[in-house]
């Protein structure tokens, strides 16, 4: 620690208790992180993503009709470029279908996204699935 007496700053021989307090913490947070990184990379399957998609809500626009869903990745894992498809369904028969894709979808979270429709969905089945995706 610093000192100025008359002018003249001088070195303190020893470091103050709180600079040794400071140091050790740092030490201890640093440590700990390296060996909670080490640990989760030396343990961690290797397992693909989970996706499943469901929808949220359907609101009608000027233009057609928006169905808001969620996509979830139940493994550690991330996907990228992932893919999602709805499909309104007549008599089980496609009869219009719109996509969307996210750039990611990171392990163990959900993301919300939404299909634009000219057809009415309600009333009708909608399948959502996703159908591609790629490992980061």
């Amino acid at each position: 620690m610093t000192m100025t007496h008359h002018g003249v700053q001088t070195e303190k021989p020893t470091p103050h208790r709180l600079e040794w307090t400071t140091g050790l913490i740092s030490t201890l947070l640093v440590a700990g992180l390296f060996g909670w990184v080490g640990y989760e990379a030396l343990t961690a399957a290797s397992v693909p993503p989970d996706l499943t998609v469901h929808a949220l809500s359907t609101e009608h626009l000027p233009s057609g009709w928006r169905v808001t869903f969620e996509v979830k990745n139940h493994a550690p894992s991330t996907a990228a470029s992932v893919e999602i498809r709805g499909e309104i369904l007549e008599s089980g028969q496609p009869v219009e279908e719109s996509e969307v894709t996210f750039d990611y979808v990171p392990g163990h979270s959900k993301s919300t996204g939404s299909l634009s429709f000219i057809r009415d969905p309600n009333g009708k089945s909608l399948r959502l699935r996703a159908v591609g995706m790629a490992e980061p």
